[in-house]
């Protein structure tokens, strides 16, 4: 029976590797069983060999002609997959941030003209308004904040849906 395999998984790695070199040759360079072995390449199982045992075998699958390291490159692709969301929180701040410094300096510049002698009521509630503006993006911006911390997801708040 054919087992399904993830495609970023180190179990389709380790198939890949094991239908070049063998299962026999990886257990010798892994030093462990083939059982072990093929328990590795098999999904619903939950070990994997060490940094120098994948190592081991993607060195096995480039000499016997391989044209990359397997493993490495499932290592890659989780990576990079991980990355998506902490990378989109970054871009996501960086964008909120230029959002609120150019809203407060908005605010800013609208308070300003209100200090001035003989502003107008319109002035004043203009400058009213615009703090208002730049104040409602703060909660956002501590939420973005606090989703940057390890074993963080701030979830909602980094939307600014809760505060």
């Amino acid at each position: 029976m054919t087992k399904s395999r993830a495609p970023l998984s180190f179990s389709l790695a380790i198939t890949t590797v094991c239908g070049k070199i063998g299962w026999k040759a990886a257990a010798a360079v892994t030093g462990r069983s083939v059982r072990t072995v093929r328990h590795w390449s098999e999904s619903d199982r939950h070990g994997t060999p060490t940094l120098d045992q994948a190592k081991a075998l993607d060195a096995a699958y480039i000499a016997a002609g391989g044209d990359h390291a397997p493993i490495l490159a499932s290592y890659g692709l989780q990576l990079d997959v991980a990355m998506v969301d902490p990378i989109a929180c970054r871009t996501a701040l960086a964008e909120d941030l230029a959002l609120a410094s150019r809203e407060t300096g908005d605010a800013f510049g609208h308070c300003i003209a209100a200090l001035q002698p003989g502003a107008s009521p319109a002035t004043i509630y203009r400058a009213i308004a615009e703090t208002e503006e730049a104040d409602a993006l703060f909660p956002r911006l501590l939420g973005r904040l606090k989703a940057l911390l390890p074993g963080n997801s701030a979830g909602r708040e980094a939307t600014g849906e809760i505060r």
